[in-house]
C-alpha cells in the first residue's frame, strides 16, 4: 500500500512538470533494480512506494510495467554510448580509439551489472527495429561498427568487414562481461590484455597460420 504520509508530504508538481515525474518514476525503478538485482522486483506498486505516489499516477506516463523496463533499457544503452564517447573523446589514433571503446564497454558492464543484465536479457523490451530491441541499442552498436570502420579507413584494419567485425567484438566482450561475474574464481586476464588479444586476432587473415 502506498505510504499515505509520504503522499501528503510530497509537494504537488506544478503544471507542466510531467516530464519530471516521469524521470522520478524511472529513477525509482532503476534504484529498485540496482538494489534487488531482479527485474521482477520492478513492479508498479514497488515504484509507487519508492516515489511516494499513487500507483495509478504512473499510467499517465507509462502504459504498463514493460514500458518502464523498456525505458530503463533505452536509458542504459544511452548511458553506455555516452560512456564510450567520453572514453574516446580526443583520441585520434583509430586503433587506440577502438581499444578505449572496448574498455568502456567492459567498465560499464562491471559498474552497472543489474542494468547491463536487463539490457541484454533474453526477453524483448520493445518492437524490433532492424533486429534491435530499441533504437538506443542500435545506436550503441553502430558506435562499435564506426570505430572498426575508422580503423579500415586509416589503413589499420582490425576487420575488413566493419559490421561483421563489430559482431565478433560484441560477442567476445559480452561473453567476458557475462562470465566474469558468474565465475569470479576463474583466472581471468585483465581487460586490456583480453582486448589487445581480441583485436590482434581480428586483424589476422582467415588463412593465416
Amino acid at each position: 500500500m502506498v505510504n499515505e504520509t509520504a503522499l501528503r508530504a510530497r509537494a504537488r508538481n506544478p503544471r507542466g512538470s510531467g516530464a519530471r515525474l516521469r524521470d522520478e518514476i524511472l529513477d525509482g525503478a532503476g534504484l529498485i533494480l540496482d538494489e534487488t538485482g531482479s527485474a521482477d522486483a520492478v513492479t508498479l506498486r514497488a515504484i509507487a512506494r519508492r516515489v511516494a505516489i499513487a500507483a495509478p499516477s504512473i499510467y499517465a506516463h507509462f502504459p504498463d510495467r514493460d514500458a518502464i523496463l523498456t525505458a530503463l533499457v533505452e536509458d542504459g544503452f544511452r548511458d553506455l554510448r555516452n560512456a564510450i564517447h567520453s572514453a574516446t573523446s580526443g583520441v585520434d589514433d583509430p586503433v587506440q580509439r577502438l581499444r578505449d571503446t572496448c574498455r568502456a564497454y567492459l567498465e560499464f558492464s562491471a559498474r552497472r551489472p543489474q542494468r547491463y543484465r536487463l539490457m541484454f536479457g533474453t526477453r524483448h523490451h520493445g518492437p524490433e527495429s532492424g533486429g534491435y530491441d530499441t533504437d538506443a541499442g542500435a545506436e550503441a552498436f553502430h558506435v562499435l561498427v564506426g570505430a572498426i570502420r575508422d580503423c579500415a579507413t586509416a589503413e589499420s584494419p582490425v576487420s575488413t568487414d566493419p559490421f561483421f567485425g563489430a559482431i565478433t567484438v560484441w560477442i567476445a566482450l559480452h561473453g567476458y562481461a557475462t562470465l566474469r561475474p558468474a565465475r569470479p574464481g576463474f583466472p581471468w586476464p585483465d581487460d586490456q590484455r583480453l582486448i589487445d588479444h581480441l583485436l590482434t586476432a581480428l586483424s589476422c587473415p582467415a588463412d593465416a597460420p
